[in-house]
């Protein structure tokens, strides 16, 4: 094989294998109320540090509860080893995460956000969520995004590079109606 056959292979195999080494913490963007109905716990959570532990963890407080399976109290999050851990630093998130082996695990395809950049919508909508898990949230492209009357699904519009580009479904809440079908409710300010 010629060097230049040979530099070709090489880069290929390495943008390849690179490719499949970053491909695992890859994250669809979703709606929040995906993240939150596909999340065993949503919290509100105060970060004090970094726990002591053979894995990465943080000690937090929990200052809110949205979502959570059992009623154990949350003093711990642990995250992954791998580039799709998180890291987080003193302060208020809200934290969406899944439990595994008994304990809250989150990483970076969650939804991990600070609590003061959060609109006033986003956090009022987080005690509304559960209602609307009944709901399917869809990807549409195009005329697809027209269709309005689909039983369990609300339609959010997507670009071609596979993120959300509907601002109205993203400060909206999908809820189901007295006739079963789901559809985008904005929830004005009292």
């Amino acid at each position: 094989m010629s060097a230049a056959g040979t530099l070709a292979l090489l880069v290929f195999l390495c943008l390849t294998l690179n490719d499949r080494l970053t491909e695992g913490c890859r994250c669809l963007q979703r709606h929040p109320q995906e993240h939150f109905c596909a999340s065993d716990v949503v919290i509100r959570a105060k970060v004090t540090g970094k726990a002591n532990s053979t894995r990465p963890a943080f000690n937090i407080q929990t200052v809110e509860i949205f979502k959570q399976l059992n009623k154990n109290k949350i003093a711990v999050v642990y995250t992954s080893q791998t580039s799709c851990g998180i890291n987080l630093k003193p302060g208020e998130y809200l934290l969406s995460g899944h439990v595994e082996d008994g304990v809250v695990v989150v990483e970076s395809c969650d939804r991990v956000e600070r609590w003061d950049s959060l609109s006033s919508a986003q956090k009022r909508y987080l005690s509304m969520y559960q209602k609307g898990c009944l709901c399917e949230i869809s990807p549409c492209t195009g005329a697809s995004c027209l269709i309005k009357m689909l039983q369990r699904k609300c339609l959010i519009r997507v670009n071609n590079s596979s993120s959300l580009d509907d601002e109205e479904a993203l400060q909206s809440i999908c809820l189901p109606g007295s006739d079963s079908f789901c559809r985008w409710q904005k929830i004005l300010d009292k």
